[in-house]
Formats: C-alpha cells, sequence, structure tokens
C-alpha cells in the first residue's frame, strides 16, 4: 500500500530509540513520556549496525534506548526525589523499572565535538496520582506509635509523598509521644 505525506524517517531501519523518534512521539501525542520496563548494562550489543556497550532502558510499546550518562543522572535525580532514597538506591538500574519519564530532543547535543543533537531526559517528577483521603482517613485512627508506624508502612510511596499525609504523619508522631 502506498503511503503519501509522511516523514520521511517513518521507515528508517533502527534498533534503539533515536532524536528523530522522540520528535515523531512528541509530533503525534504531544509530549513523550514513557514506562521503563527494564534498565541494564551490556556488552557488545548491536545498535544500528555498531557494536556497542553501554546503559540501556526498555519501554512498554516502544524500541530501547541507549541511556547516556548525562541522562543516567536526570533518571537517577528524578528517581531520588521521588522516592525519597539514597543517592545510591537512585544510582541502581534496576530500582527505575516502572519509572515514567519524559523524553525530548535537542538539537544542541554535541557527540565527539560534533553538534550532532540527542534525546535528553526532562527533569519533571512524575504526576502523583495518590489521593490523600483514605490515607489521612486510616493515619486518623492510630492511637499510639506503633500504631502509627504499622499504618504508614501499609501506604504507597505516592500516598506517603503527598504534603498532607507527611504533615499528618508529622502531627502525629508529636502527639502520640
Amino acid at each position: 500500500m502506498k503511503e503519501f505525506g509522511i516523514d520521511s524517517m517513518k521507515y528508517r531501519k533502527s534498533t534503539h530509540l533515536a532524536g528523530v523518534d522522540v520528535e515523531s512521539i512528541i509530533s503525534e501525542k504531544g509530549i513523550c513520556k514513557l514506562v521503563i520496563k527494564d534498565s541494564y548494562y551490556d556488552t557488545n550489543v548491536d545498535v544500528s549496525g555498531n557494536k556497542t556497550d553501554g546503559y540501556f532502558v526498555e519501554f512498554e510499546n516502544q524500541k530501547p534506548m541507549v541511556v547516556n550518562s548525562g541522562n543516567r543522572k536526570q533518571i537517577a535525580k528524578i528517581y531520588k526525589d521521588l522516592k525519597k532514597c539514597s543517592s545510591t538506591d537512585s544510582r541502581n538500574i534496576s530500582n527505575w523499572i516502572g519509572l515514567e519519564i519524559e523524553l525530548y530532543f535537542d538539537e544542541n547535543v554535541k557527540m565527539m565535538g560534533k553538534r550532532t543533537g540527542g534525546i535528553k531526559v526532562k527533569y519533571i517528577l512524575p504526576e502523583n496520582k495518590a489521593d490523600d483521603k483514605k490515607a489521612l482517613e486510616d493515619l486518623g485512627k492510630c492511637k499510639s506509635l506503633n500504631e502509627l508506624k504499622t499504618v504508614w508502612s501499609g501506604l504507597s510511596n505516592e500516598e506517603q509523598i503527598l504534603p498532607t499525609v507527611l504533615a499528618k504523619k508529622e502531627q502525629l508522631k508529636n502527639k502520640l509521644k
């Protein structure tokens, strides 16, 4: 079937996510948000005809991406700020699974001294879809510090980082001493 009026790069052969892919996703959807399905280090990987050693992330419903050091730092920072964890934990690439990140194409990226353009991870914390209603209700029933610890450990990470939930926990910690 013939196609007209399409992007000249639509059917190019590439094994991994490239800047043109990110631009296409943004053109189609307005934004390029992807969920990390797997992350790992591998050697001798065929990346569009070149054998490469490096860090890779795989996404749900998209090609894998080679993750350079700048993007690894950015993903680790997003993970650390979202999960309120240590720097060491945020750099553990296995922890990134399930994390939603936003990608964009930066035409000013340089590689080996030449301006080639490249994919960058945007620093935006994923939207927290948790609701504080049930968490606040459960916390409000606590009569002791032990109950507070039990209820707190039963809350999701998303609930635990909600400002209203954190404030209620701190209030109860002081009240239930």
